[in-house]
């Protein structure tokens, strides 16, 4: 196919156009061709699809790409009452086992400064100095007397055996702990009161 075009001076020039036929892309050497995405790929791509060369064959291990859907889980709502009394009746069993602890002289009484309001230490502080001081009558009678066998060990770490709690008013709860002690079962009774969102005794009764 030829065609002839003629310059401003006049003179013709002849211009041949000759068909040329398209590389082999089968045959062509790596690397060397480059393909680009054709029309439907490229308007995939824009609308958020995957092209074909994203996407995996189940099972072959490969990362495919597409929509998840999560499904939300219901979120149960919480009783912020429940929960306070839950934590009462837990710092219940504890306090009461640790009051225990310093009557018989096993824990000192610096440790409950935080659980106890002034009123409930000073009172737990004569309590364990005469508890203190009756046993030591008593070892000093029982070691006159040569009976010393019937002593009883003073570390004995008492035992919870239940908890009860009451909601009396909002931010107030009073419990009642059962100790197993060494030869006996004991009544711990307590009164919690919210001081600056900590919890703290306010009233202990030791049985």
């Amino acid at each position: 196919m030829s065609t002839a075009a003629t310059s401003e001076g006049g003179l013709s020039t002849l211009l041949v156009i000759k068909p040329v036929t398209p590389p082999d892309i089968e045959s062509a050497p790596e690397g060397n061709l480059v393909r680009l995405p054709q029309a439907a790929e490229r308007v995939q791509r824009l609308q958020g699809g995957t092209s074909p060369a994203r996407q995996g064959k189940a099972g072959s291990g490969r990362r495919t790409t597409g929509t998840v859907r999560r499904t939300a889980g219901k979120v149960a709502a919480l009783d912020p009452g429940a929960v306070d009394q839950e934590i009462v009746e837990l710092m219940s069993s504890r306090v009461a086992q640790a009051v225990l602890e310093v009557i018989t002289g096993a824990r000192s009484i610096q440790q409950l400064v935080r659980w106890l309001d002034t009123r409930c230490l000073s009172a737990l502080t004569t309590r364990a100095r005469l508890h203190a001081e009756a046993y030591k009558a008593a070892s000093r009678r029982q070691s006159h007397d040569g009976d010393a066998e019937n002593v009883s060990t003073l570390h004995h770490q008492p035992m919870v055996h239940s908890v009860h709690c009451s909601n009396v008013a909002p931010g107030i709860y009073e419990t009642s702990v059962v100790m197993a002690d060494a030869t006996r079962f004991r009544a711990v009774a307590m009164r919690f009161e919210v001081n600056r969102g900590l919890w703290k005794v306010t009233a202990l009764n030791i049985g």
